[in-house]
């Protein structure tokens, strides 16, 4: 019960107990629901000759998905097996009735998870890790970044950033994977904290977008674009791509009075969750990873795209003007201070000044490379579907 005659700090910490206990509640009748439909789903159902890749990151088939479909198909056609690939894409949307029209998509996924030998996701997917599966299938965790600068899942429970131990408990947060991809063996370690899960379990496999980075497909891609805005041309590019910070903006206005407009052309890519307004004249529409290969400097603070910039060799600097702020709130997994000490600063200006007298330290990029992308190659869709095959 509680007593309103209490101080507003305890009234506050009574309501928040009550709220988290009705959120237990609601989530465990939730879960139980899911549990009785997918019952009777894997009952009636078969599993068949078929991968089905989940995620929840966009509506749109994500690149890494595309091109594990083009792998696999031209695998199994050398092999003159018979697949079915389904690829099912749907963020979660906001107000009630789209949350209600999600649940009927969760069930559709039941049903395409039933019935397959193989599923992959990119990210934490409800019916993969809060369900019980068929004994015999394979799940798969390609994750949507290429490495984790900042922490996540596990590493960040209960924290300003991170999603509640509660919640993560009820809904099994990350259960049920039988092999995590990553790109070194750094990562392993990294991923084994963040998805609370046996380091035998992850693997350094790769990340199939990184056979797009060093494919050719991606040359022709940058050609359009630069077709396109012939200003790219001119001068030399500096892409800025910050991560998403819940709740706040990106300081974007200090990037931009650094930089010279009459030497170089910034473009700001920011998150597609960002709200931050940014001037058209800053934006070019292209993927995240064309933007890279057609930029000679990368700036960005604790984004995976970092490792995106190194696979391709492109200056890269960590620009973290709230860092200390960033630690507390989230936490880092790696130390850029020490790893890239020379390419990370706290002022834009200093990393603007490195840029215009052409004194980049391109010794610790390839350190940094070496170290957290060991798949720097085109054989990553192949390694990932290697093991596909296995469980197939």
């Amino acid at each position: 019960m509680i007593n309103w005659g209490q101080t507003p700090i305890y009234q506050e910490r009574d309501v928040r107990t009550i709220k988290n206990a009705i959120l237990s509640i609601v989530l465990y009748l939730a879960r139980t629901a899911m549990r009785i439909i997918y019952f009777f789903i894997k009952l009636c159902t078969k599993q068949q000759n078929k991968v089905t890749m989940l995620s929840r990151q966009s509506d749109d088939i994500n690149l890494d998905f595309i091109l594990l479909k083009e792998e696999i198909k031209q695998s199994l056609n050398n092999s003159n097996e018979l697949l079915e690939i389904k690829i099912l894409c749907k963020k979660i949307p906001n107000g009630i009735l789209g949350k209600i029209k999600y649940c009927f998509y969760i069930v559709k996924c039941m049903y395409h998870i039933a019935t397959s030998k193989v599923c992959i996701i990119d990210g934490y997917n409800i019916a993969i890790s809060a369900l019980n599966h068929k004994k015999n299938i394979e799940i798969i965790q390609i994750w949507h970044a290429m490495g984790a600068i900042k922490k996540f899942g596990y590493q960040v429970l209960d924290k300003a950033e991170g999603s509640n131990s509660r919640v993560a408990k009820i809904m099994k947060m990350h259960a049920n994977y039988t092999c995590i991809t990553c790109t070194s063996e750094a990562t392993k370690r990294i991923y084994s904290e963040a998805f609370n899960t046996d380091l035998d379990k992850v693997q350094v496999l790769g990340m199939p977008r990184i056979d797009y980075l060093l494919g050719e497909e991606i040359n022709k891609k940058v050609e359009e674009i630069i077709k396109e805005t012939p200003k790219l041309k001119g001068k030399k590019n500096i892409l800025y791509v910050p991560t998403f910070r819940k709740e706040k903006s990106v300081d974007v206005q200090k990037i931009i009075d650094a930089v010279d407009e009459e030497k170089y052309n910034l473009i700001l890519q920011l998150h597609p969750l960002d709200k931050t307004p940014v001037e058209l004249k800053y934006k070019v529409e292209a993927s995240t990873e064309d933007l890279i290969k057609l930029a000679d400097y990368v700036i960005t603070d604790y984004s995976a795209v970092a490792f995106e910039a190194a696979t391709l060799d492109k200056p890269l600097f960590f620009y973290l003007y709230d860092l200390e702020e960033y630690g507390n709130t989230r936490g880092l997994n790696i130390n850029l201070e020490e790893e890239m000490k020379n390419n990370t600063k706290t002022n834009i200006n200093d990393i603007i000044d490195i840029i215009a007298s052409n004194t980049y330290n391109y010794e610790e990029l390839k350190h940094f490379k070496e170290k957290y992308v060991q798949t720097a190659d085109t054989k990553n869709c192949e390694r990932i579907v290697e093991y596909i095959k296995k469980a197939i």
